[in-house]
């Protein structure tokens, strides 16, 4: 005898739990985050040393093209990064950048002159890059630790259930307990009735003609 749904009595088979997968993990870690903004930076400012530094000069019309130059030079030496094998960049991006933006300020502070939007860009700009790539320095010595993320639960889907096709059963509703009847009392008719003759109608039997 067969029976709908691959199983005895015509419910369906068992269902499996479904299993959903946490988030999967970024592969870049912080410390080549920072390095990758390490470049970036350092393009940027090799772009702006075509602005201005005073008046109308720009940092490749006058003696100070070597600061975005060198910028840029920092930022090359952080593309290691995104190579395959060893991905650690080392001491170099964050000595040469930390050591252009040092000398870059010093010159500020000891010139006369006002500096323009493209010295005040790189300026900042060249700010940026150095703290990035110390930063970066620090968490790939493992000198500063980076937030540890919190391991994901695995989240199981709710069990299927055996459903009987419809049509097929009817719910059978939970009977409820009948009390149990009484005893009934044995009938006892009135002492003196049983092997008597029945009663005279009052008045007598009627004559037959």
């Amino acid at each position: 005898m067969t029976y709908p749904g691959g199983a005895p009595g015509g419910y369906p088979g068992p269902q499996g739990h479904g299993y959903a997968p946490g988030p999967a993990r970024p592969k870049l870690e912080l410390a080549q985050i920072l390095h990758l903004v390490v470049a970036g930076l350092g393009l940027l400012n090799l772009f702006l040393g075509f602005a201005p530094i005073a008046a109308e000069t720009g940092f490749y019309e006058s003696p100070y093209g070597w600061i975005p130059a060198l910028l840029f030079v920092g930022g090359v030496l952080a593309l290691p990064v995104i190579l395959p094998g060893d991905k650690k960049v080392g001491l170099a991006s964050a000595a040469v950048t930390l050591g252009v933006t040092l000398a870059f300020m010093f010159t500020v502070f000891a010139s006369d002159g006002s500096l323009k939007a493209g010295g005040i860009m790189v300026l900042i700009f060249g700010i940026l890059q150095s703290a990035a790539a110390v930063l970066a320095l620090l968490f790939e010595a493992g000198v500063i630790k980076p937030p540890q993320p919190q391991p994901q639960q695995p989240q199981y889907g709710q069990p299927g259930g055996y459903a009987p096709p419809s049509g097929q059963f009817q719910a059978q509703q939970p009977q409820q307990p009948q009390p149990f009847a009484q005893p009934q009392q044995p009938y006892a008719p009135p002492p003196g009735q049983f092997g008597q003759a029945p009663g005279t109608p009052p008045g007598g039997y009627p004559q037959q003609g």
